[in-house]
């Protein structure tokens, strides 16, 4: 290696060493366009309530105005038609949870192939996904990458702001929940252990276990104002988390996000940061309408699938790290 060439590789390392970090967030977007999934990649909101009324279970069985409203106006909205009722609401989360988690990556997913390439430096990328999906964790096992959900410095950081359908709620032993319905309440229980399991088989036993029905996995629902029922503390204790890692990183890497004005808890942590922004969207004018709106100047759009720009979010993320 010539002088000049150390000269850079030393240069590189220090600013490595002071801990520059990069942030990717996670939309549908980016899991519906990661490419080889089985069966499929998981569907967009406009398609998610067709693909649930098909298992002939829960959502299946809603009355016909609420379907109607699903069907005509998304699933946002068909969800802010349903009964403030447990009884009701944790059949329909356990049914999507059981639904989001049987996706799986190939390998030559996206995710997998991002993966490898920010393998090197994945110690300064904190991941944020908005997906109750298991993509990303699939993805970084496979390359043996370590992470951990609850930011403890155990392997890097997957903060998953909406919940996850393997956040899987404990009953202490001893406890019985009685059975009794919960009506008109902002959150049904709280405080229990909140335990990660791996796989879609441990998710649908639990689902199906007598002991849990009372309850449904830790995520939020699917309607504006991304309400959580089970667990409020855990979701909101990790939104705390986003935020402090978009206020220490000088690159957030959008992909596959629709900006929707009431997810406060995801855009105002950027706003008032302001760091550089990568949006990787085929179709960005909805999230550029918001960067011009909010008067961000110091951004970077690809207008492609996260399928295809997996070199392109390589090639930003150590231009930052690197060279800046």
């Amino acid at each position: 290696m010539g002088f000049n060439q150390q000269k850079i590789f030393s240069l590189m390392i220090l600013k490595l060493r002071r801990k520059l970090l990069i942030t990717l967030i996670f939309g549908a977007g980016a899991s519906h366009g990661s490419g080889g999934c089985s069966p499929t990649p998981p569907p967009l909101g406009n398609d998610l309530f067709n693909e649930l009324t098909k298992l002939n279970g829960a959502f299946s069985m809603l009355d016909n105005s609420s379907k109607a409203i699903f069907s005509s106006e998304g699933f946002e909205a068909g969800m802010a038609t349903i009964s403030n009722d447990s009884r009701i609401i944790n059949l329909l989360q356990k049914e999507l949870a059981c639904y989001i988690s049987k996706f799986s990556v190939k390998t030559d997913n996206a995710y997998i192939r991002l993966f490898n390439k920010l393998n090197s430096c994945i110690e300064h990328i904190n991941i944020a996904t908005l997906n109750y999906d298991l993509l990303i964790e699939q993805s970084l096992a496979h390359h043996s990458i370590n992470f951990n959900y609850n930011t403890d410095n155990n392997g890097i950081n997957v903060i998953k702001l909406h919940g996850s359908s393997n956040f899987l709620p404990k009953i202490p032993n001893g406890i019985v929940l009685s059975g009794n319905a919960m009506i008109n309440c902002d959150s049904f229980v709280e405080g229990l252990e909140t335990i990660a399991v791996s796989t879609s088989k441990e998710i649908e036993s639990w689902c199906e276990d007598e002991t849990n029905s009372d309850l449904s996995p830790v995520i939020a629902m699917y309607a504006e104002g991304k309400r959580v029922v089970i667990n409020r503390n855990t979701i909101q204790s990790i939104q705390t988390k986003y935020s402090e890692f978009i206020a220490s990183s000088q690159l957030v890497v959008l992909v596959g996000i629709k900006y929707l004005s009431h997810d406060t808890h995801i855009w105002n942590p950027i706003i008032h940061t302001r760091p550089n922004l990568l949006i990787i969207d085929p179709y960005p004018k909805n999230i550029l309408d918001w960067a011009k709106d909010n008067s961000f100047d110091n951004i970077s759009v690809i207008e492609k699938s996260f399928d295809q720009s997996v070199w392109d979010i390589t090639k930003a993320v150590h231009k930052n790290l690197f060279f800046t």
